[in-house]
């Protein structure tokens, strides 16, 4: 597990938020709510949830090995998703790629949390197909929503669970790092 110790004395733990352009409202849901959980949970127990990922994705297709670099060493990742995988599935790649980094453990990622927003007038089979591969795997944490309010509930008591798990490692650093009496 990779922390990065800063001389503020936080250890911080990247959350990368990978989300096509047409759920910008959702990943700014999901960036006040780690906001929150930082003020309120992660930083009285030392440890900064930081968020890292491209708003744009015209960024994210002429920077890719650098977003890839990003997902590599970050520590949690969250896939927005609701009808669209980005030009050449760049959304999906990175997805796949956060399952492979956290399925090695040599690398620090520890949670893939996806979070699939309704979409009952979808008829793509390809993205029908998709949606159901997504709720169907079980070594996700799966965030199921509809509006604005159930995001915010339920990504909230993962942020909780990523800060409080996040406040446990870096104990358990500290205590390693820290010369026995």
């Amino acid at each position: 597990m990779i922390a990065i110790a800063m001389t503020h004395g936080f250890d911080d733990y990247r959350i990368f938020i990978s989300s096509p352009g047409d759920l910008a409202s959702d990943r700014q849901i999901c960036h006040d709510i780690i906001a929150d959980v930082n003020e309120t949970s992660a930083m009285p127990g030392k440890v900064l949830l930081v968020t890292v990922g491209l708003r744009d994705n015209a960024a994210i297709s002429g920077f890719r090995s650098a977003v890839s670099d990003n997902v590599r060493w970050s520590t949690y990742f969250v896939q927005l998703f609701e009808d669209d995988w980005g030009e050449r599935d760049m959304f999906r790649k990175l997805f796949l790629l956060a399952l492979e980094c956290r399925d090695n453990p040599d690398m620090p990622m520890c949670d893939v949390a996806v979070c699939v927003k309704n979409a009952p007038h979808e008829r793509n089979p390809d993205i029908l197909a998709f949606r159901r591969e997504l709720e169907e795997q079980k070594n996700i944490r799966l965030i199921r929503y509809g509006t604005a309010e159930e995001l915010k509930e339920q990504f909230k008591d993962v942020c909780d669970q990523w800060a409080s798990e996040s406040i446990e490692r870096a104990q358990v650093a500290r205590q390693r790092q820290s010369p026995t009496a």
